[in-house]
């Protein structure tokens, strides 16, 4: 948790990485996909050569890893639900115990929410996901994702949804990473 922290206080220095994207579900409305867009922006703790090295060999393993963390929650909460729905049982999979237990009191900011009621379906806009990495000695430690999800809703209310913000995460014991906390702001036109 602390070194989510560090990473939304602003502690990270300059290496950065080619974009990548990470293969997603795309949208409910049978549109053509739209791939989240993932970019290794700043990254602290890789001030001697070999700790840059030691990263860049870990960079697209965990560009793919965060990606998918993150996509479980665009496609469980927003783009890969069957509408109408007021249901999101895979919005939360990819976080933590706590995390997920807060995003579930905060389903209409987390999810489409009641809106998904009356729509049919959505169309992915745009999925970027730019990452600070705390990297003490070029090894990953923490993640801050910051991210802008935007879809275009169908059905009885059609609407543009953009959401946007931080999600923190932390790497469980060499399994998946995992979401421990966010900062979410959601408007619609």
């Amino acid at each position: 948790m602390a070194a989510a922290a560090a990473l939304a206080v602003g502690g990270c220095g300059g290496d950065s990485s080619t974009p990548s994207a990470a293969p997603t579900t795309g949208s409910s409305s049978g549109a053509p996909e739209v791939a989240t867009v993932v970019s290794i922006d700043k990254v602290a703790g890789t001030g001697k050569t070999s700790y840059r090295q030691r990263f860049h060999s870990h960079a697209k393993t965990l560009s793919h890893d965060v990606g998918e963390a993150v996509d479980a929650w665009f496609d469980g909460g927003f783009l890969g639900v069957d509408y109408p729905t007021s249901d999101y049982p895979d919005a939360f999979r990819s976080f933590t115990a706590q995390a997920q237990q807060d995003a579930v009191g905060q389903k209409t900011l987390m999810t489409t929410g009641p809106l998904g009621e009356r729509i049919d379906g959505v169309t992915t806009l745009k999925r970027s996901v730019d990452l600070d990495v705390l990297a003490p000695q070029g090894r990953p430690a923490g993640v801050t994702a910051r991210f802008v999800l935007r879809f275009a809703t169908t059905g009885q209310v059609t609407k543009k949804v953009t959401v946007t913000g931080r999600l923190f995460l932390t790497q469980v014991a060499g399994g998946p990473w995992r979401i421990f906390g966010y900062d979410v702001a959601k408007g619609a036109k």
